[in-house]
């Protein structure tokens, strides 16, 4: 049978993602580090930057509101630096940056403000695109309200790649919806060298690219006619671009996947024991025999890839476990050892076990 192992996603901490939209987000009020004036500083605005930063703004040159100048900087500036300096502080709004914005309030005592005054604001992001990579189906990426028609994700490679496959897990796009996979040369897409459309299902939509060659450095998903999506907004919990590990061999060809529970004990308030149940989800063991070294080099490189010494953590990766069959993709992590048995010369039997990396 023919099976698949998606694990190597080209979208990651290094790629330039560009989204036409996200969802904006809250900036908190402000703290108060160093306040020797009786002014204020307030922070608004819908913050729509993709990771979360601490906002501080400094005064730089005493006084009353409009002859007081502030300077600020963000938890990414480079230690040292600021983003701007010199301001003149004011009663109305000043804008920093995504959707950051500082006002000021003259106190009871004059001057408002003194040198060295300083506050901050945190400003949060939850559906930041970063969410679309990060193998966790319980946080996601989220479009504006209402969405763009369309919205679109331009990903910069760095360099030209070629992926074999698109997926997109965990997410609401409405079935009427038009969805495309697009590339180019450059980041430009009045007509670009690959254009495919890609089939909705509900749950996770898997594309297989066909066009060749693929070479790119720059691709773009295009999600068309949302506006009206009932949510009001769309959403995409991961986002795979990246190529596949199909064995040479097929697994054993038996009842391999079946239905567990998780569950977790408690004692009720007369001391009984009882169970609960968390959640369900898909298990599979996957009996591979006569695999060559070379073959069975290759899953030992998927496992220790998935098993990230370096990150601390057994990531998920997506099986599809019959190309043939929609249903049978699923994300999943690898539970176990790997523990290959040589039988004889080239020739090695062993199991994978998989368990759904459920929401």
């Amino acid at each position: 049978m023919s099976h698949r192992f998606l694990y190597q996603n080209m979208i990651g901490a290094g790629t330039i993602v560009a989204p036409s939209s996200v969802a904006k987000a809250i900036v908190g009020g402000a703290v108060p580090r160093v306040a020797n004036g009786a002014g204020a500083a307030v922070f608004s605005g819908a913050y729509t930057g993709q990771d979360q930063e601490v906002y501080t703004v400094e005064i730089g040159t005493a006084g009353q509101v409009g002859a007081a100048a502030f300077r600020w900087r963000k938890t990414s500036t480079p230690v040292g630096a600021w983003e701007a300096s010199g301001l003149p502080t004011a009663l109305t709004d000043t804008a920093l940056d995504h959707g950051v914005q500082v006002r000021f309030a003259n106190g009871a005592s004059s001057p408002a403000f003194q040198t060295g005054d300083r506050w901050q604001a945190t400003a949060s992001q939850f559906r930041s695109p970063k969410k679309l990579y990060d193998l966790d189906p319980n946080t996601a990426w989220r479009s504006g309200s209402p969405p763009l028609d369309p919205e679109t994700f331009v990903f910069d490679l760095g360099e030209a790649r070629a992926p074999d496959a698109l997926l997109i897990h965990g997410h609401n796009i409405s079935a009427s919806a038009t969805v495309r996979i697009q590339a180019n040369e450059a980041d430009s897409w009045g007509s670009p060298a690959l254009d495919e459309e890609v089939a909705w299902r509900g749950g996770t939509m898997a594309h297989y690219l066909s066009t060749a060659p693929r070479s790119y450095r720059y691709w773009r998903l295009l999600i068309g006619g949302e506006e009206g999506n009932p949510a009001g907004h769309v959403e995409i919990a991961e986002l795979y671009l990246g190529g596949y590990f199909e064995p040479a061999y097929g697994f054993a060809w038996r009842s391999v996947v079946g239905e567990e529970a998780m569950e977790r004990g408690q004692e009720t308030e007369n001391g009984s024991a009882r169970s609960v149940l968390l959640n369900r989800g898909r298990r599979a063991v996957l009996p591979y025999a006569h695999v060559s070294a070379a073959q069975k080099g290759l899953f030992l490189s998927m496992f220790q890839a998935v098993k990230d010494k370096g990150a601390e953590r057994n990531k998920p990766l997506f099986v599809h476990l019959d190309v043939n069959d929609a249903d049978s993709l699923f994300l999943a992590t690898l539970a176990g050892a790997f523990s290959p048995a040589e039988e004889g010369p080239d020739d090695y039997a062993f199991e994978l076990e998989l368990q759904e990396r459920l929401t």
